[in-house]
């Protein structure tokens, strides 16, 4: 049986949002290399099976945390709040105001591209850019907020970075 472990613990790095990705890549590399299944190539069956479940976690894990949007999203479920589980009953939900703002912003591209108008498509791609540098800082300074909190305001953010991560996904 696999062990248990956070993404983080795998490459014993603190759970939080702000990550160096140079010592991300750098642990990544030296564990690939000491858990690569090749090595283990003529060890017993059960024990490649655990090497290959290994490198598999190993994988998955630097996949999501060199990632800043599933890093985020991971972080959030390490807090008990499962973005995946997003659905009908699930109480989760994206601000309405947000999601008409973005249907607006698609018919724009829309209407954009039926015209061909390469400038308005400039301007669309710059305001959505801006806005994606914005709400990624909101979320880095949020999961700030939200390590630096005791248990005071504690729900609040949680709640404004689930707004911010479901925003992100639809910009």
């Amino acid at each position: 049986m696999r062990e248990a472990r956070n993404h983080f613990e795998l490459f014993e790095l603190p759970p939080r949002y702000a990550l160096d990705l140079a010592v991300l890549e750098d642990r990544y590399r030296e564990r690939s290399r000491h858990w690569h299944p090749d090595r283990f190539s003529r060890a017993p069956v059960s024990e490649r099976a655990a090497v290959l479940a290994r490198a598999t976690d190993l994988n998955e894990a630097y996949r999501v945390l060199r990632s800043d949007a599933r890093r985020a999203q991971y972080l959030l479920k390490l807090q008990g709040i499962d973005l995946a589980k997003e659905g009908p009953g699930n109480p989760l939900a994206v601000d309405p105001e947000f999601l008409a703002a973005i249907l607006e912003l698609r018919e724009e591209l829309v209407e954009a591209r039926l015209s061909h108008d390469a400038g308005r498509l400039a301007g669309l791609t710059t305001t959505v850019q801006a806005r994606m540098r914005e709400l990624q800082q909101k979320i880095a300074q949020d999961f700030a907020r939200l390590e630096a909190e005791e248990t005071v305001g504690r729900d609040a953010t949680l709640g404004e970075l689930v707004q911010q991560v479901f925003a992100q996904r639809y910009y």
